[in-house]
């Protein structure tokens, strides 16, 4: 070929790469001497590496979904199941539901969730919640909310818009304004 042993070494190592004329001198001498010419495949491009996982936040606005503390457990294998079919290996979830008194909130630490329990309206805790959760690495979260209360659609609208991905999970009758927000591959069914 004429080059020199250690040009030939750097193509062997890929450090560089043989100028058309060596190329085919290359291939014409494998030729001659029956050598198969695999080194002229392409290659498989290296494995990239996988994406951080996503830190997905599951919000239940208890207060008027109609689960009665002898269905958590069914309802929170749902939702467990969903989740971990949607993102098998997240970094970090958070279950967290909001209640009324008395509305589940032993049930539902039994299976794990974190339970606000009080009177009043929930919302604005959600809200905040799924901003400070999702706020912090907006383009790897995830927010699952779980209500049919209309007056999240501009959260969801906000996160949405900020690289955030949003699933709903509603039982029947939820706001027209959340449907309108989520496509239906963003809804997670209510369970049986």
């Amino acid at each position: 070929l004429g080059v020199p042993a250690n040009t030939l070494s750097r193509w062997e190592t890929g450090t560089t790469k043989p100028d058309a004329d060596s190329l085919a001198a290359i291939h014409s001498i494998a030729m001659e001497n029956g050598t198969t010419v695999g080194f002229f495949k392409k290659k498989a491009s290296p494995q990239r590496k996988p994406e951080r996982s996503l830190r997905v936040a599951v919000l239940a606005d208890f207060q008027n979904l109609g689960v009665s503390a002898n269905k958590v457990s069914k309802f929170d294998k749902h939702i467990r199941d969903a989740v971990e079919r949607l993102f098998p290996n997240p970094k970090h979830t958070l279950f967290r539901a909001f209640t009324s008194p008395n509305q589940a909130g032993d049930a539902l630490r039994q299976n794990n969730w974190k339970v606000k329990e009080g009177r009043g309206n929930w919302d604005e805790s959600i809200i905040q919640q799924a901003k400070a959760y999702c706020g912090e690495d907006l383009k790897r979260s995830a927010l699952v909310l779980i209500t049919k209360d209309g007056d999240f659609a501009d959260l969801l609208k906000e996160l949405k818009g900020k690289g955030v991905q949003i699933y709903l999970m509603s039982p029947t009758n939820p706001s027209k304004k959340l449907l309108d927000l989520v496509d239906k591959k963003h809804r997670i069914s209510w369970p049986a």
